[in-house]
């Protein structure tokens, strides 16, 4: 797709609207570290303007020509009201073309010992957040003529490690969602973009893991997966890499629906269907120091 800057030809046609084209603008969440920070600035150099929302509101610290092209804003994706009155906002002055859901937090904890309250805020930001960010822009790109969702989901929503299992239920959620709804509005010209990175370098994962809970039948494996998954998130893909394929893949008109991102999310899927389950989860308990 060619990129459009703020001053293409007004008589141009936006490839992603099919309308008379304007400055491009995306909206991402998540937007104040890590990758959803990354979109922004790579959306900015691609010349889009960038709606930056998250709960603190914040944008990345970049170069002032691309600063000018990034807006931040304010937004819970878990408070429905207020998602329909930023989206009615941002449809009234122009709309968006491109919607990047990223918000997303991950608590790794066994399954018993996580606490409830943390288990629900986690699946209704990775989920719901992303189904009631979506329900509201549909209106708005179906009145323009088109545009695209892009739904950051994970390698966990085909593969869930252990002490994940939430985190990857919501991610599994997210894949079967992002299916069915691409063929109800693919008649409208919207397009549904998964995007499946493996691990990603980021400050997702707290500095510290949870409190250990005294006589936990899981004894310090709490303690074990935090560590093994900051490891891995420091020596994982970075946070400018992971955006720059994303957006590439994003911007590929006729691409895939679902796109993994990284030699990980590629072929740990597919090597699980060449060995079968059997070995492949023996394989990742003793990864993890299970067995």
């Amino acid at each position: 797709m060619e990129a459009r800057g703020p001053d293409a030809p007004q008589n141009a046609r936006s490839e992603m609207t099919g309308s008379v084209a304007r400055p491009r603008r995306a909206l991402v969440t998540g937007a104040s570290a890590g990758l959803g920070a990354a979109l922004c600035v790579e959306l900015a150099s691609k010349g889009w303007l960038v709606i930056g929302v998250s709960r603190r509101g914040t944008t990345p610290s970049i170069d002032a020509a691309s600063q000018r092209r990034i807006e931040g804003r304010r937004l819970d994706v878990t408070d429905a009201a207020a998602v329909a009155a930023l989206v009615r906002d941002l449809d009234d002055t122009g709309g968006i073309d491109l919607y990047v859901l990223n918000a997303g937090i991950n608590t790794p904890q066994p399954v018993e010992e996580l606490p409830l309250e943390r288990a629900r805020e986690s699946i209704e930001t990775n989920f719901w957040g992303v189904v009631t960010l979506a329900r509201a822009a549909l209106p708005g790109l179906r009145a323009r003529g088109g545009g695209t969702i892009a739904v950051i989901g994970s390698l966990a929503g085909k593969i869930t490690p252990p002490g994940e299992a939430i985190y990857g239920a919501s991610k599994h959620a997210l894949e079967g969602w992002c299916e069915g709804l691409l063929h109800e509005v693919s008649r409208f010209d919207i397009h549904i973009r998964l995007l499946a990175p493996e691990f990603i370098a980021t400050t997702q994962v707290a500095a510290k893991p949870p409190h250990s809970i005294e006589g936990s039948p899981y004894g310090d494996l709490t303690q074990r997966l935090v560590q093994g998954w900051q490891k891995n998130a420091r020596n994982g893909m970075t946070p400018d890499l992971a955006a720059r394929r994303m957006i590439r893949a994003i911007e590929r008109r006729n691409g895939p629906w679902r796109i993994p991102i990284g030699a990980g999310a590629t072929w740990l899927p597919r090597l699980r269907f060449l060995i079968g389950d059997r070995v492949f989860l023996h394989i990742t308990r003793r990864l993890f120091g299970l067995t």
